[in-house]
């Protein structure tokens, strides 16, 4: 049934956008550190989130301000993106999930977290929605203006442009990789997003859930 769900709301999504004449945008991708170990791009993907995190006020889905100390306790795992986006926000999302799937038990004992970088069209009730087709233990959280989001952006050292279209509508380019915090919300590395022609490769895919995996267990078990 959840299959089904996401099915239909990516369906939505895409047709929405191309009766509009979208443009899908792009992400701002790091480079793949499975595949650039010990090269200067390997440095700087586990660098460029350095000193990330802080105090946030945000929204939750049920309309509730919430803070960084209400997910305090538990390691976060948390990703930026927006409702409308087409392609790999719903991948990021059912990646979570399934990263969720893969920790079983120990899934309880971590946050993971959906910041809308679109509060405009994002409101609370909505992105309750798009979170909860994906997975129940994904949490939403949006803002009451782009200016906050702006501001808690650039604490998490992650990026987002809005993009305006011909049509008058817009898209959101953003950074899509998956940003880790233990316990007591230091930065801990991050998870990058496969790029689809990396995905394509089922041996490479497979290894890369494992790693991230990996990764989620040994910050719950720090």
């Amino acid at each position: 049934m959840r299959q089904v769900r996401i099915v239909l709301w990516m369906l939505v999504v895409v047709v929405a956008a191309a009766a509009a004449g979208v443009y899908v945008g792009q992400t701002f991708l790091s480079p793949n550190t499975s595949n650039a170990s010990g090269s200067l791009a390997a440095a700087f993907a586990r660098s460029q989130y350095e000193d990330a995190g802080g105090p946030f006020t945000l929204i939750n889905t049920d309309g509730e301000t919430v803070s960084e100390q209400d997910f305090r306790g538990k390691p976060l795992a948390i990703f930026f993106g927006f409702t409308h986006c087409p392609d790999v926000c719903p991948t990021a999302l059912l990646d979570m999930s399934g990263w969720l799937d893969g920790l079983g038990e120990d899934a309880e004992r971590i946050h993971a977290v959906f910041v809308s970088v679109d509060p405009e069209r994002d409101l609370p009730e909505t992105l309750g929605r798009y979170v909860s087709a994906f997975d129940s233990r994904i949490v939403g959280l949006t803002a009451e203006t782009e200016d906050d989001i702006k501001a808690i952006a650039d604490t998490f050292k992650v990026r987002f442009e809005k993009i305006p279209l011909k049509n008058g509508s817009y898209t959101v380019n953003h950074t899509a990789d998956t940003l880790l915090f233990d316990a007591e919300g230091r930065y801990s590395g991050f998870i990058p997003y496969l790029a689809p022609n990396m995905r394509q490769n089922e041996k490479i895919a497979v290894e890369e859930q494992s790693r991230a995996v990996s990764q989620l267990q040994a910050l719950v078990g720090s």
